[in-house]
């Protein structure tokens, strides 16, 4: 029986629990293959790879460039944003880029990740008490 080809998830995230229990939680939707990267120059060195999504977190001006720089390698990558800023002019500058999935990071924001993703493909998790 073939299978589909695993949809690539990129994870930027500096800090390694948080990447951890994000790829845990998004791991239960079928049909991923999910990836963490502990900064931007990593991800970068494999973004040719393709990835149909990046979620990255964005902390400043910094983060920003290399979102735009993961846009202009890779113009088909869904980039969601998923941070603790709450800048409202950092949040605009993101949604100039043409980034609409911008995700304050708080209780519920892995949930509402996944859900994202499932839309994006629609997919379904393995299990309804994946987070419960």
């Amino acid at each position: 029986m073939n299978r589909p080809p695993q949809k690539k998830i990129f994870i930027l995230e500096d800090n390694k629990t948080e990447g951890m229990l994000l790829r845990l939680c998004l791991g239960a939707i079928p049909g991923l293959s999910i990836e963490n990267f502990p900064d931007g120059r990593t991800l970068l060195s494999r973004i040719d790879e393709e990835p149909e999504v990046v979620i990255s977190g964005l902390s400043d001006e910094q983060d920003l460039d290399l979102i735009k720089t993961i846009k202009s390698i890779t113009p088909n990558t869904e980039i969601i944003v998923l941070s603790a800023q709450q800048d409202i002019e950092l949040v605009a500058r993101v949604q100039e880029t043409g980034i609409y999935n911008y995700i304050v990071k708080s209780e519920g924001c892995i949930e509402y990740t996944r859900e994202v993703l499932e839309k994006l493909f629609g997919l379904r998790h393995t299990s309804p008490d994946t987070l419960s």
